[in-house]
């Protein structure tokens, strides 16, 4: 049984290696409407996985880019020029200096 379980809440195994397991280790038979609870299951387990991926990307680049302005405003460029090389707008810029290192802003 629990293998079942495991196969089906398995992010590893593929629609149809979930399906054969249930099918030939278990003796379940499987129908096509089961087929499709299988299929829409692996699909949002896909879904939510690509947008935990996307969150930790996103949260990575938004860290790096504040390191990357602080760096510059400690080496002493002027505003204009971070938000220039950063490609960003200076009211972010100083957004960002603030949050980060109120009392240098």
């Amino acid at each position: 049984m629990h293998r079942l379980i495991g196969a089906l809440l398995s992010s590893e195994l593929k629609e149809q290696e979930k399906l054969d397991i249930i099918e030939h280790e278990y003796n379940i038979p499987i129908s096509q409407e089961f087929r499709e609870d299988v299929r829409i299951m692996c699909n949002l387990s896909t879904g939510i996985e690509e947008r935990a991926t996307e969150r930790a990307t996103k949260k990575a680049t938004e860290k790096t880019s504040e390191k990357f302005i602080l760096n510059m405003y400690k080496k002493g460029y002027t505003l204009d020029q971070i938000a220039d090389v950063a490609g960003t707008g200076v009211d972010e810029v100083e957004a960002i200096i603030k949050k980060k290192e109120p009392a240098m802003a």
